[in-house]
């Protein structure tokens, strides 16, 4: 009895200590801002984090219409102040608010498994990796990906006249996945390990963040350990490790000979040496195998989703189709080689994706920032050390900036890019206060060319050599799940596909 009583004590101090800790810990790291109007339901932080998964753009639209002055939200992550889009300059190139800072804070790179992010968040390095390797590579990378798309298509649509029904986001990240390692990591681009890896990791890295950002801050170092996505990005980092050692030794040998011999150190074209280059150059270090993953982390996930959105609205706009087979073959005939340049001329297929992607980003909320000291806007906010901030891309669907801002134009951006100063204002890739998909100022995506060529590229070999459609004569776009500010293509929803045979031959790229 007396063992049992003393159990019972015990365990009753545990449970009391930790409600105590939990309740602490939610009224302490979800306190609203002082001093911000707070849009929302006056609701306990659990129901409003719940209201934000759900509403997130009602809510932020509510914001917008409310006041013209920065507001709060209760986001999943907590607390957020979000600026109307009109004082975009306010934080774009401030360095006092910060894109790593809130890479770190919101993807937990000081937790084991996370560090895909980590060569992002602890320097430079994997920045300008990208910067001047992968874009000014782009003339010598975009030329391997022609055919390596096709053959990715090939393998995943076998030759059929017949209607052949897939689930197609699953399908754009197993082909943005292998485009992506056939240039970042030429020797793995034929390893399934690896491929698996680039897929799955990213899938459960966004997924356990997601998972964990609802956990209270104070539980998340113990919680980590046990949730099953992050126990598989743990599982994930070694078996890359494994993969991905015996390419970088014999590189080492490699280059230690060159060395010894007096001759030029190789320095291939490829991620491995982008980042190590830059490394070298900084006198810092950076885990080769960090780098990849993140390398996979920004190619994969958001270049499949921008890439099924776009595929979606083709399909409910099948009028598009003919018109961009006309022009991928009026462009090739005139340059008979996918290259940089060629990809360019394609005007009416870059202005068609920048209109999916305004209607359909990826995320409502791209500009993202957390603050590493206490800034004092011009307008006089106060943004406390700390603070996440952001910007959400309403301004995209407002009239004021795009008239009938609702319907689908493919046209809009080819036709605005006619206007005086508009030939480079207005391309997929190019940013502003009215288009911000890719983030904007210093911290916009840098391997957004390399996204728009890949893009382009699959778009090529894919109408050209297939019909796509629907299912069950559906003929509307399916809409998107909202999952806080974050837009996910419709899991269950599934396209048809079968072989174009094209009598003019314009399919055999």
């Amino acid at each position: 009895m007396f063992v049992e009583t003393g159990v019972g004590i015990k365990a009753a101090i545990a449970v009391t200590a930790f409600v105590v800790i939990l309740t602490v810990s939610v009224y302490l790291n979800d306190r609203p801002y002082a001093g911000f109007v707070r849009i929302g339901k006056d609701e306990n932080s659990w129901k409003a984090k719940q209201r934000w998964l759900s509403s997130a753009k009602d809510i932020m639209n509510e914001g917008l219409r409310s006041t013209k002055s920065p507001f709060q939200v209760m986001a999943n992550c907590g607390p957020l102040i979000l600026l109307p889009p009109v004082m975009m300059d306010e934080i774009r190139n401030d360095d006092r608010m910060t894109f790593k800072a809130w890479l770190k804070q919101h993807f937990f790179t000081t937790y084991p498994g996370f560090q895909g992010f980590k060569p992002a968040v602890d320097s430079n390095v994997f920045t300008d990796s990208v910067r001047i390797g992968l874009t000014q590579s782009l003339t010598h990378v975009t030329e391997i990906l022609s055919p390596e798309a096709s053959l990715a298509l090939e393998e995943l649509f076998p030759y059929s006249t017949e209607w052949r029904e897939y689930q197609f986001d699953q399908a754009a990240l197993k082909i943005i996945a292998r485009l992506s390692t056939r240039i970042f990591i030429p020797a793995l681009a034929r390893n399934e390990e690896w491929l698996n890896i680039a897929v799955d990791y990213t899938v459960d890295f966004f997924t356990a963040a997601f998972v964990l950002r609802l956990c209270p801050p104070i539980l998340r170092p113990i919680a980590h350990w046990f949730l099953p996505q992050t126990r598989k990005l743990r599982a994930s980092i070694r078996t890359a490790r494994r993969l991905l050692e015996p390419e970088l030794a014999a590189r080492r040998r490699a280059q230690e000979k060159e060395r010894e011999a007096g001759k030029p150190v190789t320095k291939p074209v490829d991620a491995i040496q982008w980042v190590q280059s830059v490394a070298d150059a900084k006198g810092v270090y950076v885990d080769p195998v960090y780098a990849q993953l993140n390398y996979t982390l920004g190619a994969v996930h958001t270049t499949s989703v921008t890439f099924v959105n776009i595929l979606y609205d083709l399909i409910a706009h099948p009028e598009y189709i003919e018109l961009l087979r006309k022009e991928i073959h009026d462009v090739y005939q005139q340059a008979p080689k996918w290259d940089k340049s060629t990809l360019r001329e394609l005007r009416l297929m870059d202005s068609f994706m920048k209109e999916s992607s305004r209607l359909t980003p990826v995320t409502m909320l791209p500009v993202n920032r957390v603050a590493e000291e206490t800034v004092t806007l011009s307008d006089g906010t106060v943004i406390p050390k700390g603070a996440t901030l952001g910007v959400p891309t309403l301004r995209s669907v407002d009239p004021s900036v795009f008239p009938d801002p609702f319907k689908f134009d493919g046209y809009r951006f080819l036709n605005l890019s006619q206007e005086p100063g508009g030939a480079t204002k207005y391309q997929f890739v190019s940013t502003s206060n009215d288009s911000i998909v890719f983030g904007h100022g210093k911290h916009a995506c840098p391997g957004r060319f390399f996204a728009s060529n890949e893009i382009k590229i699959i778009l090529v070999h894919l109408l050209t050599k297939y019909d796509l459609k629907f299912p069950d004569g559906k003929t509307e776009r399916p809409k998107p799940l909202e999952m806080g500010a974050d837009l996910i293509p419709n899991p269950d929803m599934k396209i048809l596909i079968k072989s174009r045979v094209d009598e003019a031959g314009d399919n055999q790229f």
